[in-house]
């Protein structure tokens, strides 16, 4: 009984152990699984974790460009824009140069042009010399310089105004009336002061008024009273150019300069003609204008012709030929006749 026991109790230490062992293995399996897990998540951890380091290291490296990308970039600009600056500079003292340059190659020049006008003036060439003191700029040139030159061309104007003046009104004198006009105009191209002025156009209106051209002669004079208006011969300039211009057909001009007279010159020795004048005028002007406002009867209509029919021309009848004429006989020479013998021939008649 002990023996079967015995053997009883070993196979239920058997089946134990058995089970044990079974469980065991089930266990260590189970382990194993669970490292297997423990190793993958690890794994991806490590996986996660280095991808997440190198993405780190990527946009620290990307921000540490931007940075120095962005600085690089600000310091270009801050150069470039310096530079510009610089340029610019360079350039407007380059420019600066070049002008002071030519100011200081044509003042020279314009100092060369003077010496030669106060030469030319000094030989008397008057005409030369106004035109290179026409041609000189005063804004280019020192201000002593300026107001020399100035001054010069002023002396120069008045006097080759006043010659002119003389010429032309000794040319006028003498007969010369063209002539004079030419003079007369030469100086009033030469811008003459006003009292010189005011002359030659008083000396043009009253030859203009010779050569009877009475529009011409109107400006000149009106051109005179308006250079010196409280010259002894302002009142007769202004009274003759409203008589030019009354001459020339130009009525309503003539009325106003008339009526300038007035204002004036009222105490003038030619006022109460102007007045006559002025109301003949204003007669003239009422009348015209009662004319014009009365309507005009309109003409009756005139009955048309009757159109009545021509006759067809007959047709002319053709011309016969005229018979050629015959030709004449030429006559036959005479013979001459032979000298008797014994006469002497015939005495040529002597040249």
């Amino acid at each position: 009984m002990s023996l079967e026991e015995d053997i009883s109790s070993i196979k239920k230490e058997i089946i134990k152990s058995h089970n044990l062992t079974i469980k065991t293995d089930n266990l260590v399996k189970s382990l194993s699984a669970e490292i297997r897990q423990i190793q993958k998540k690890q794994e991806g951890y490590e996986r996660k974790y280095w991808f997440n380091s190198a993405w780190a290291y990527v946009i620290f490296a990307a921000l540490a460009f931007s940075g120095v990308y962005i600085a690089f970039d600000a310091k270009v600009s801050a150069v470039n824009h310096e530079k510009e600056e610089l340029e610019r500079k360079l350039s407007e003292a380059q420019q600066n140069s070049t002008e002071i340059q030519k100011k200081l190659s044509t003042r020279s020049q314009q100092e060369k042009v003077v010496e030669n006008l106060l030469r030319m003036k000094r030989e008397n060439r008057s005409d030369e010399a106004l035109k290179i003191a026409e041609g000189l700029d005063a804004n280019r040139l020192s201000p002593v310089l300026s107001r020399l030159v100035t001054r010069e061309t002023e002396d120069l104007r008045q006097e080759l105004g006043q010659a002119l003046f003389e010429s032309g009104r000794d040319l006028i004198k003498r007969g010369h009336l063209k002539r004079g006009l030419q003079a007369l105009d030469k100086a009033l191209a030469v811008k003459p002061p006003v009292e010189i002025l005011a002359k030659i156009q008083h000396a043009r209106g009253e030859l203009f008024l010779k050569l009877n051209k009475s529009a011409q002669g109107a400006a000149a004079l009106l051109g005179a009273v308006e250079a010196a208006p409280k010259a002894d011969w302002a009142d007769n300039a202004l009274y003759l150019a409203g008589g030019s211009l009354e001459t020339s057909g130009d009525v309503p001009r003539a009325l106003l300069v008339y009526r300038r007279f007035l204002i004036e010159y009222p105490s003038s020795r030619y006022a109460s003609a102007v007045r006559r004048r002025v109301a003949r005028l204003d007669r003239n002007k009422d009348k015209s204008t009662e004319t014009k406002s009365k309507p005009k009867s309109k003409p009756e209509p005139k009955p048309e012709p009757k159109l009545e029919p021509k006759p067809e021309p007959k047709p002319k009848p053709k011309p016969k030929p005229k018979p050629k004429p015959k030709p004449e006989p030429k006559p036959e020479p005479k013979p001459k006749p032979k000298p008797e013998p014994g006469t002497p021939p015939a005495a040529k008649p002597s040249e």
